[in-house]
């Protein structure tokens, strides 16, 4: 099973290193990185309306259920070195603005430091290659544009150039 997520994961890969956004993308395996499973880090930069660098990284999470049930993960770290007073209103922020999102999620690590989007895919790993590498090129795909639009408002929410009800008026009014 191994080899054939590291083969998606190298496809994506070639699939990136095309697009002329990204400055760099590598595959780690698991044993480089001492983790269970083999990723995919990608630099996209002009990320967002603030034009910033960002870091995806994509994977197959080591879970393998009675099914096959593969779950590809894509996790983008938007900003390193939130501060303190900053924390409160981006909590405020992304809890309002998760309920709009048609897919995934901003979340804050438990440190209160990090800024990330997140999301998560079920596959059928009964499907030929073909069909799983569309799927998990959808998926990194959708996880980025999701995150794309927010990225700029939750910064300036974390750094106090957006107050928490200004950010809130751009939300949907539903």
């Amino acid at each position: 099973m191994a080899d054939r997520k590291q083969k998606l994961l190298k496809r994506l890969e070639e699939y990136f290193k095309n697009d002329e956004d990204i400055e760099e993308a590598s595959i780690f395996t698991a044993k480089e990185l001492g983790t269970p499973m083999d990723m995919l880090r990608v630099l996209v930069t002009d990320y967002g309306p603030g034009l910033m660098d960002v870091l995806a990284e994509f994977s197959f999470l080591p879970l393998e259920g009675p099914d096959e049930v593969w779950y590809f993960a894509t996790i983008i770290t938007i900003k390193d070195g939130i501060p303190e007073d900053g924390v409160s209103p981006l909590a405020g922020a992304i809890s309002r603005l998760n309920f709009y999102l048609p897919y995934g999620e901003f979340c804050i690590n438990a440190e209160g430091n990090l800024l990330i989007y997140k999301s998560m895919t079920a596959l059928r790993a009964d499907h030929d290659d073909d069909i799983l590498y569309d799927d998990i090129e959808l998926a990194a795909n959708a996880a980025l544009l999701a995150a794309e639009g927010y990225t700029d408002l939750l910064i300036r929410v974390s750094d106090g150039r957006m107050l928490l009800n200004d950010f809130i008026d751009t939300l949907p009014q539903t």
